[in-house]
């Protein structure tokens, strides 16, 4: 998880990742999310009524989530964020975003994420077509000029004032929580993915199917 690979060097003056340690600590970072670490916090995150937010890298880890729904190991409402940011994740581009939003069943809730300049078009894109966004001094500090800094209040304001000449208004605290289906989990894996608009386990002796049984 090279967090540090599109950034320039405007992007570190004045950060943390200026300090050389810092930046090769960031430069170097690993994840050891192994498939036993992820099924083992997403028992114990279930078990305290915690909801499971996925970040990924790309549509390989999508599939594995798929995978662990449909073993039973991953009885979640699928809350997930697209991680554009290089270094191992996707790049931000149109290619890779249109072909991850494509792979997302019906049934997800789906965040964009990118950082530096790339944060605004993501976030318009994503808007535009009815998704969600991230945005704040840990992803961004500039304007998409990069004539001065921006802090997370002004870059929050910014996409509201973006998301209503769009025609998407701002979700209350409430609609926000019903989107994320906070506190919703599911008996198994017919049902979560059910919910969340993948296809049915297929069934012995099935030759095909594409409908969940009523």
């Amino acid at each position: 998880m090279n967090i540090v690979e599109q950034m320039c060097e405007a992007d570190l003056k004045g950060t943390s990742l200026a300090d050389p340690a810092n930046y090769h600590a960031y430069r170097e970072m690993m994840i050891p999310a192994g498939p036993e670490w992820v099924e083992e916090h997403i028992r114990r995150l279930s078990a305290k009524g915690i909801q499971t937010h996925f970040q990924l890298a790309n549509i390989a880890q999508l599939e594995t989530v798929e995978r662990m729904m449909r073993k039973g190991s991953c009885n979640v409402p699928l809350i997930l964020t697209w991680v554009a940011i290089g270094g191992g994740f996707d790049a931000p581009n149109l290619y890779n975003l249109a072909n991850f939003v494509r792979a997302c069943p019906d049934g997800s809730v789906l965040t964009l994420e990118t950082s530096m300049l790339n944060v605004l078009p993501l976030n318009m894109m994503a808007i535009a077509m009815g998704l969600h966004v991230r945005c704040g001094i840990e992803d961004n500090i500039w304007t998409q000029q990069r004539d001065r800094k921006m802090g997370s209040v002004e870059q929050i304001e910014q996409l509201v004032r973006i998301s209503r000449e769009f025609g998407r208004e701002i979700a209350s605290a409430k609609e926000a929580r019903e989107t994320y289906r906070i506190g919703t989990f599911y008996r198994d894996a017919d049902e979560a993915l059910a919910a969340n608009g993948f296809a049915p386990n297929r069934k012995r002796g099935q030759a095909g199917f594409t409908q969940h049984a009523a």
